[in-house]
């Protein structure tokens, strides 16, 4: 909403009135309601529904309306099945498409052909699933955004070179394997080789990384010799073969699962980790966005988490329902 002053609708002696959520929300602390309905509540972020919509509601005790298509098992999933425990603090309704009678039979039978059985699920369904082959979950990389991880520890960066088609990305962070915090993370595209070398270099001399690891396929060589004359002595170039990959993503989707990587919300980076798959191959596993969907900064990400020191802990970490794993 960019108009002021905000629309409202007057009726009798009650008021409504709708307000931007971007920004987190910032315009509406503050406020009291006796309702509010969030539409496509799962793309709302969880701290604007916990921390500035709930407490709008606490003089008035009034009622939260959360309706939504899901969205994989992010937090609105977690709230409808506590309303389908309790039903007292938290009511939820799981409501398909065909039970609108509005809707025609033959256009969701036509959507059925069109789409993959998942995603009519989804879609029409109203069904909590995280797309098949998804590597990141939902509520890990949902989680990820409300860590609040100190600002402590070496900086380390991962960068993948590209230039026509994909993007060269870039993401910095600080701490070790046990906890790290993203710092920064960009993306260009169609630009010289040169240029490209001399903003990257740019961003790394503010943050100063004691490791910098780079993607050498392809053309990567001349451009870690390039970043290290331009500044940038830690860079160091890594040949990308299908068992490293592997490695690079099982590591960053570990350090997600167990909590241990705080991420900014930069829509370009979520977008990436919603929709970076795994698929068979007869070759063996293929990882990578799904469709038309880019995964250059989850690329850039998991190389700088694979940077990342380890450190000593006497921790034992749970991931799953069988596997144990000790940083």
């Amino acid at each position: 909403m960019r108009r002021t002053p905000a629309p409202t609708l007057t009726v009798g002696s009650s008021r409504s009135w709708a307000r931007s959520v971007a920004r987190g929300g910032v315009y509406l602390h503050g406020r009291k309601a006796r309702l509010i309905i969030v539409d496509e509540a799962a793309y709302v972020s969880e701290p604007i529904i916990h921390e500035v919509l709930m407490p709008m509601l606490a003089d008035t005790g009034g009622t939260l309306a959360l309706v939504s298509t899901p969205r994989g098992k992010n937090y609105s999933y977690r709230l409808y099945q506590q309303g389908q425990e309790d039903g007292v603090r938290v009511w939820s309704l799981r409501c398909p498409s065909w039970y609108n009678p509005l809707l025609s039979p033959t256009m969701l039978q036509m959507q059925a052909s069109l789409m993959s059985a998942r995603q009519f699920q989804v879609e029409y369904g109203a069904m909590f699933l995280d797309t098949a082959g998804q590597v990141f979950r939902t509520e890990w990389v949902d989680r990820a955004l409300l860590l609040r991880l100190p600002d402590e520890g070496l900086t380390v960066a991962g960068i993948d070179w590209a230039r026509y088609h994909d993007y060269t990305a870039l993401a910095v962070l600080c701490g070790s394997r046990a906890a790290a915090k993203l710092i920064t993370i960009h993306r260009w595209q169609g630009l010289a080789w040169a240029e490209q070398v001399h903003i990257v270099a740019q961003h790394l001399q503010l943050h100063q990384p004691v490791r910098v690891l780079c993607d050498r396929t392809g053309v990567g060589d001349p451009l870690v010799e390039a970043l290290q004359a331009a500044g940038v002595p830690h860079a160091e170039g890594v040949a990308f073969t299908p068992t490293l990959k592997q490695n690079l993503i099982e590591n960053l989707a570990l350090m997600l699962e167990q909590g241990r990587l705080q991420l900014m919300p930069n829509p370009d980076l979520l977008n990436e980790l919603y929709h970076f798959e795994v698929e068979p191959t007869p070759r063996g596993e293929r990882l990578r966005g799904a469709g038309n969907n880019h995964d250059d900064l989850v690329v850039a990400l998991a190389l700088a988490a694979w940077a990342l020191p380890n450190t000593a802990t006497n921790a034992l970490l749970t991931t799953g329902t069988t596997r144990l794993k000790k940083v």
